[in-house]
């Protein structure tokens, strides 16, 4: 179950619109199913909302481009350290 962000009106895709949600909403949130956290995540705001949604998983895409629909690799490092920094830190 991937929990994202309402694309914006007149936006192409239903994802990766680079359009964040508050992660809050999520807390507590008893899924029925394994969930990802998605919407408007980067490198400089993945590690709070991991801390705000309790996520255990996240999706990113344009928040690690540096033009639209390329990836730039040290964008990639970058969100995978924060991301896996929320995680220990939550351990």
């Amino acid at each position: 179950l991937l929990v994202e962000a309402k694309p914006p009106p007149g936006a192409r895709l239903p994802g990766g619109n680079a359009t964040a949600f508050d992660h809050r909403l999520t807390q507590g949130w008893a899924a029925p199913l394994p969930w990802l956290l998605a919407g408007g995540l980067t490198p400089g705001n993945v590690a709070g909302a991991i801390g705000e949604s309790g996520a255990e998983a996240v999706d990113v895409s344009s928040g690690v481009e540096h033009s639209p629909g390329r990836k730039d690799p040290g964008l990639i490092d970058a969100f995978i350290r924060a991301a896996r920094s929320a995680s220990v830190m939550r351990s």
